[in-house]
């Protein structure tokens, strides 16, 4: 069975499974999946832009964020803020104002200064995928990386199956899974070096 649908999925969890007794429990397993989705999977569909406006010390974070890549102020001269942690900026916090040079994320995006007046800014963040339900069919995970989901599920399903030993299988195949395209996602965003070429007819 091709797995390019929520319907479609639960019915192979439900094949997979073979236990009549987990039925009710499938919706479950794939909301698990997703959670563990959201922690440890960074494919290259979950990159996405935002615009935003910084005006004050802390703004809020953008829908679906789950990890910075990188911030930008965009008047001139642009300026790509360095993201530490939250220990480093309550090191270099400055009580004064002027264009924001650091940032770090909690529950908001917090800069090091306030900002001395309104500016343009653009974040490049992972976002989390849309969770699967009746009237969301599919989203980018399921269609390009079906096997997250899947295995994901399956893993999920271990306090009720207890000794399966078909879990220490799942689990391997779901870290190959997301290790293939967390990768990919990290070649996509890696410039390969510059090659010289001399040009006219090479001998």
């Amino acid at each position: 069975m091709s797995l390019d649908s929520y319907s479609n999925l639960k019915t192979e969890i439900a094949d997979t499974l073979d236990r009549d007794d987990l039925t009710d429990q499938i919706d479950t397993f794939i909301d698990l999946a997703e959670a563990r989705h959201r922690r440890e999977v960074r494919t290259r569909e979950m990159i996405s832009r935002s615009s935003i406006t910084i005006n004050s010390r802390q703004i809020s974070l953008p829908t679906g964020f789950l990890d910075a890549i990188n911030l930008r102020i965009l008047t001139t001269p642009v300026t790509i803020l360095k993201n530490v942690n939250y220990h480093e900026l309550n090191r270099i916090r400055s009580e004064s104002t002027g264009k924001p040079e650091y940032f770090t994320i909690s529950n908001e995006i917090e800069f090091d200064k306030s900002p001395d007046s309104s500016y343009s800014g653009e974040i490049v963040y992972w976002q989390s995928q849309t969770a699967l339900s009746d009237s969301q069919t599919t989203n980018d995970i399921l269609d390009n990386h079906p096997d997250l989901y899947l295995y994901g599920s399956l893993i999920a399903s271990a306090p009720f199956l207890m000794d399966d030993p078909r879990i220490v299988v799942w689990k391997a195949l779901y870290d190959d899974a997301r290790d293939a395209a967390n990768m990919q996602a990290r070649k996509g965003r890696t410039v390969g070096p510059l090659v010289s070429r001399v040009s006219g007819i090479t001998p």
